[in-house]
């Protein structure tokens, strides 16, 4: 979860009047020696402030990046404050080597050409020993040569590595204030001729004043990333795992870059001057769209600005889709109240980088005097993500519409979704890699009394669960009906037969369920199976599933990963089947389509008990519960632990109303008969009477709850606290179990 301060145009050194908070009219400063703040004064405050709120909740900034302008016309007084003005954040502030610093047209000598290696000299001198910063046109390349040796001043780092995100600096101030090339006017020549024959000092004087005049009007702010420093910025990234058009949602890092002039319009204020924009903005945006950035960060506006932007190359290709990033332009208001600068939280909450869903927060900090403190709400300030959208519509309306390559980032997505608890949204989510939805997410709520994703899966696509026809829980799950009941015996086979028409689908919900709201049925309604050509005989199986509610935060990545489970049994089919001739069949991509999509925290679960569920998933638990029994002096303390977990949950509350036994301990009660050998013994009797008694109380029990079809609070509390206390006896009977073997 790293944490990045992000400032900008600085200005530091002597104060300019628009610096000044203060207008001395009468000279008070010069009279007492007393003076008001500047904008400075205000920037210190607020990082100090930023720096105790931070130290109060025990956390530190990872990184500091900033855009440019750390002086005014280059003067060495800024630089020398640079420092200072980060010291005062304190304990808060990174290694040097996590602060990324790019130079700003003001950071310039303006009398130097571009690549001249002493146009940055004030400024690489400064910031380059110690922190990290982008590559000097005339320093660390020039020409063909990417690699040259800086010198005294050392290598440049224009990339921070931190465990979610890379940092690039990007240097667009090269070309800052360059003079034009000569023209066929002899300007020295019409100099000299102004005001030839007078030697006043005020002729004198301008004649010089000309000469600087002339300059000035042909002296250029030019922004430009020339396409060297490009090239020997891709060589970096390709080192740390960054190639160019390489897929970015693979990689979990979020992708920041760093420059100090805007990539687009960042200021509703008109400027009127030369070069307004970076020159070669086309090739520095296709750089950065090829090479998957997801952020970006600039100055130069002093202007406060967070908007998404749309990054595609210059080309007649209407089949190109663009890729979305998010630009931060620096507000750079050094004033208490006004937004002097940003704190980027990446992955927040503690929550893992996913490949292809970064996610952040965008906390704008506002400038406070010495005496303020400073709250940093970040638990208050919303989520972004910034994968690639499909389709998000304003309109309640229309259908939200997320697809990822992989379920992880396809469910980072869905968390985010802004759902309204009284709005019927309709959402359809794709995900491209069936595999992915194997595992559940990586943000994934940790609970501890969910059962494995792998246990879940099996038991809803069982095709004829014993615990469902035994009405232990819940009367149905999805594989009974796909697989299990009436003249269907696999109804997913059946539908890769009528491949690839659309007809090749199966439904879940029976005739006659729906209309009533007394009956239950799954929310999960209907499959359908559909085909799409990769290749010559080789086609992609798709599978949509339709759901008349969906849990998108608990509940989603189950029904992703039934998916997958029945597509895995339909491309077997085709495969063995071949509904079109000589072709094969691979897994395609998974889509789920549901009416109402919500955010609820109902915990994935499975019908009826655990004993109850052991005999349709892992029967021969059953069979080690009553070997524990027959011989528990191995362990007795693992034995009596083992029952716990198989009996712990009966008598609890469940969505059914009350978790009650019943072919589980019918299994375990003909499991225990098969050890003859120890039936006579006092204590191996007395346990079989106490899972007999139980199992007769559950009969009992799952009777009256039958014929209660909404049973009191009390009846459930009184019957729920009866099994508990036969459950206590079973334990009680198989510890008197252990200690008779032990004793002999």
């Amino acid at each position: 979860m790293s944490l990045i301060l992000h400032l900008s145009d600085l200005h530091l050194g002597s104060p300019s009047p628009f610096q000044l908070d203060y207008e001395d009219k009468v000279g008070l400063d010069e009279v007492a020696g007393e003076t008001g703040e500047t904008a400075g004064d205000h920037l210190g405050h607020t990082l100090q402030a930023i720096g105790e709120s931070l130290g109060a909740e025990g956390r530190t900034l990872d990184s500091i990046v900033v855009t440019g302008d750390l002086t005014k016309a280059n003067k060495p007084d800024g630089y020398a404050e640079f420092d200072g003005v980060l010291e005062r954040l304190g304990e808060a502030r990174p290694p040097e080597e996590k602060v990324v610093v790019v130079p700003g047209n003001h950071d310039v000598d303006d009398e130097r050409r571009a690549g001249d290696p002493l146009k940055l000299a004030l400024f690489m001198g400064a910031v380059r020993p110690r922190y990290a910063t982008p590559l000097i046109k005339g320093l660390d390349y020039e020409g063909a040569d990417l690699n040259r040796d800086p010198g005294e001043r050392g290598a440049a780092h224009p990339i921070v590595e931190l465990s979610d995100a890379v940092i690039l600096a990007i240097n667009s101030a090269d070309y800052c204030f360059v003079e034009g090339r000569r023209t066929e006017t002899d300007w020295d020549a019409v100099l000299g001729d102004y005001l030839a024959g007078e030697d006043s000092i005020e002729a004198k004087t301008k004649r010089e004043q000309a000469a600087i005049d002339l300059r000035k009007l042909r002296t250029h702010d030019i922004a430009k990333v020339d396409k060297r420093q490009i090239e020997a910025l891709e060589e970096r990234l390709d080192a740390v795992g960054i190639r160019k058009d390489d897929d970015p949602d693979s990689d979990p890092r979020l992708r920041i870059a760093a420059i100090h002039h805007p990539i687009t319009a960042a200021s509703g204020q008109e400027e009127i001057k030369p070069f307004e924009v970076i020159t070669n903005l086309a090739r520095v945006r296709t750089f950065l769209f090829h090479h998957g950035f997801h952020l970006i960060l600039h100055g130069h506006k002093h202007a406060s600005y967070a908007a998404w932007d749309w990054l595609a190359p210059p080309r007649e290709n209407l089949d190109l889709i663009p890729r979305r990033a998010l630009v931060l332009g620096a507000p750079a208001r050094f004033r208490p109240g006004e937004s002097v600068c940003r704190l980027i939280e990446v992955c927040p909450d503690d929550e893992g980088a996913v490949a292809g869903a970064p996610r952040l927060r965008v906390l704008t900090i506002k400038g406070v005097d010495g005496s303020e403190r400073l709250e940093l709400p970040f638990s208050r300030t919303p989520k972004r993500s910034l994968a690639q959208p499909a389709f998000l519509s304003t309109d309640r309306n229309v259908p939200w519409v997320i697809e990822a390559k992989s379920a992880d980032a396809a469910y980072q997505q869905l968390r985010d979704l802004p759902l309204a608890e009284d709005a019927n949204r309709a959402v359809i989510s794709v995900v491209e890699d069936p595999a992915s939805t194997q595992k559940l997410p990586t943000n994934y709520p940790e609970r501890e009394d969910m059962p494995s994703l792998k246990d879940i899966v099996d038991w809803w696509q069982h095709p004829r669960p014993e615990a469902v026809r035994a009405l232990s829980g819940s009367v149905f799950n999805h594989g009974e009906r796909l697989y299990g009941y009436g003249d269907h015996e696999n109804a997913i086979s059946e539908a890769v037969t009528a491949l690839p028409s659309s007809k090749a689908f199966a439904l879940l919900v029976r005739p006659g369920e729906p209309g009533r709201r007394d009956r239950k049925f799954p929310a999960f309604s209907e499959v359908q199976l559909q085909v799409r050509k990769a290749a010559t005989d080789r086609y992609l199986l798709d599978v949509v599933g339709t759901y008349r509610k969906q849990d998108l935060k608990l509940w989603w990545p189950v029904n992703m990963a039934e998916l997958a489970h029945i597509q895995a049994i339909a491309v077997k089919a085709a495969n063995d089947e071949s509904p079109i001739d000589k072709a094969s069949f691979l897994p395609g991509r998974l889509i789920s389509i549901t009416s109402q999509g919500v955010h609820e925290d109902v915990l994935p679960q499975m019908a009826g008990t655990t004993i109850d569920r052991a005999v349709d998933l892992r029967p021969e638990w059953i069979y080690r519960l009553s070997y524990l029994a027959a011989r528990p002096d191995s362990n007795a303390e693992d034995a009596v632990e083992e029952w716990r977990r198989a009996l712990g949950d009966v008598g609890e509350r469940s969505v059914e109303g009350l978790l009650v036994p019943s072919v589980g301990l019918d299994r375990l009660l003909a499991a225990l008969g098969t050890h003859e050998e120890v039936t006579g013994q006092r204590s191996f009797v007395k346990l079989l009477a106490a899972v007999e008694k139980l199992r007769e109380r559950a009969a009992q029990a799952e009777e009256t709850l039958r014929d209660q079809k909404n049973p009191r609070t009390g009846t459930l509390d009184s019957l729920g606290a009866e099994l508990k206390e036969l459950v206590e006896g079973c334990e009680e009977a198989l510890r008197s179990r252990a200690s008779e073997v032990a004793g002999n």
